[in-house]
């Protein structure tokens, strides 16, 4: 920050509340020095239906790194940041569900300033009363993969999130080590489901495993023969958590005659619908941010939100975070979205704010 910036930021200059910051004015590679800046900004004011909320951590997601790479609008700072967790200090007139001193956990929304600042607003109904007995850094990594796996159990596969709903039924995840799918494989277990993952490494594995898997698959080798081989060559449900187009061919081949299948990831090319015509099998995407997006349904967000933070708190799923950062800075979410665009880590990183400064 020059000196003129820190100059205007000091009373009786500028009396406007102001806030840190951290965001990026173009699409950078993240080798390039600026591609995160750190900013003195106003800090926002609650419209009728939003609290403002202290952030004290958020987590880093693979939709950053998507939303920073195709951003267009060069000079604009930009604030990205979609999990988050913190105290309510003020709201919005028309606000019921929250009160001052609240804490309270989220995911926000795409066309909102986002949680890589010290304050920011969201709408009262994408926000959950925040799970208690776990640390900021457990809660943060929670609310976008929760609200995902939710969404994919209950929305695109048509069961209700509650103890033994789906008992006998049977999924296969691709991709069971990430950040939803560590969720979605203890919610299922949950459910009563026997859960069908894939992993590779070892680390991977353990995790998985770790998380309630019933059955690895070595994605590096042929998937059908080991569905066989574990006498599953079909299955009820299929959530696909990476590369829709490379899995399809599978998926069309082992889901059962009306089963659900669902996909968080978009394709590089057409895929081919026909062969879940004559075995009335289902497809659906998930897309978490389309409700905030497009104003539709935003309640069921902050109530799936609740029903997690209840199974926190019985200690029926457990947080997924795996590395915490100290400190809302440049550097930190530079290592955090390094991170996560690797593509290896497992479960969420974290940034666990200091103290406000």
């Amino acid at each position: 920050m020059s000196f003129l910036e820190k100059l205007k930021n000091l009373w009786p200059f500028n009396s406007s509340p102001k806030m840190k910051a951290i965001g990026f004015e173009q699409a950078l590679p993240l080798d390039a020095p600026n591609v995160f800046i750190e900013k003195m900004v106003a800090r926002p004011k609650p419209a009728a239906k939003e609290v403002l909320v202290k952030l004290s951590a958020s987590a880093v997601n693979p939709v950053d790194t998507k939303m920073r790479a195709g951003y267009q609008l060069d000079g604009t700072f930009r604030i990205l940041g979609f999990d988050a967790v913190g105290t309510v200090v003020a709201v919005g007139t028309e606000v019921s569900l929250f009160s001052v001193g609240d804490k309270v956990y989220y995911a926000g929304a795409q066309n909102k300033s986002g949680a890589n600042a010290e304050y920011q607003v969201v709408h009262e109904q994408l926000v959950g009363h925040a799970p208690t007995g776990l640390t900021d850094a457990e809660i943060a990594a929670m609310p976008l993969t929760s609200i995902t796996a939710s969404e994919i159990l209950h929305e695109a596969l048509g069961y209700e999130v509650k103890k033994n709903s789906a008992a006998g039924k049977s999924i296969l995840i691709i991709n069971g080590a990430g950040g939803v799918g560590s969720v979605l494989i203890q919610l299922a277990k949950y459910m009563g489901m026997t859960v069908i993952t894939t992993a590779s490494k070892p680390a991977s594995i353990a995790w998985v495993k770790s998380m309630g898997a019933d059955y690895i698959l070595d994605y590096h080798q042929d998937l059908y023969a080991q569905l066989c081989g574990i006498q599953y060559e079909q299955v009820d449900d299929i959530a696909i958590l990476q590369d829709t187009n490379t899995y399809w061919p599978l998926v069309t081949k082992v889901i059962k005659p009306f089963g659900r299948i669902a996909s968080i990831v978009e394709t590089t090319a057409p895929i081919d619908m026909g062969p879940l015509k004559n075995i009335g099998a289902q497809f659906s995407w998930v897309f978490m941010f389309a409700k905030a997006n497009y104003g539709v349904n935003m309640a069921s967000q902050g109530e799936a939100l609740n029903n997690i933070a209840s199974l926190l708190e019985q200690q029926i799923i457990k947080s997924t975070m795996t590395t915490t950062l100290l400190g809302l800075s440049v550097n930190n979410l530079k290592r955090a979205t390094t991170m996560v665009e690797e593509g290896h880590s497992i479960g969420k990183v974290v940034i666990e704010y200091e103290e406000q400064l």
